[in-house]
């Protein structure tokens, strides 16, 4: 891991660094998705909850599901909201 720094926080060691970044094969950085919950979605957006859960059910947005919970990719969801792809 590069740039990253371990440090004990409450009794659990923590290692710090750039988590918005992921190494490839070749070297190069690539950012890492934002994922939000549809809760957290209904507060940045305005948009109700079940109009966040039925795309989510649609596959009208780019999401994944943590067990029971639909996690939203924030980024891919702007683009929807704009139109774009």
């Amino acid at each position: 891991m590069r740039n990253a720094t371990t440090a004990v926080k409450n009794n659990f060691r923590v290692i710090e660094g750039d988590n918005n970044k992921q190494s490839t094969d070749n070297g190069e950085l690539q950012k890492l998705p934002v994922m939000k919950s549809i809760k957290e979605m209904v507060e940045l957006t305005g948009l109700s909850y079940m109009h966040l859960r039925n795309l989510c059910l649609e596959n009208k947005i780019v999401h994944i599901r943590a067990g029971k919970k639909y996690l939203i990719n924030y980024d891919r969801f702007c683009d929807y909201l704009n139109g774009i792809g």
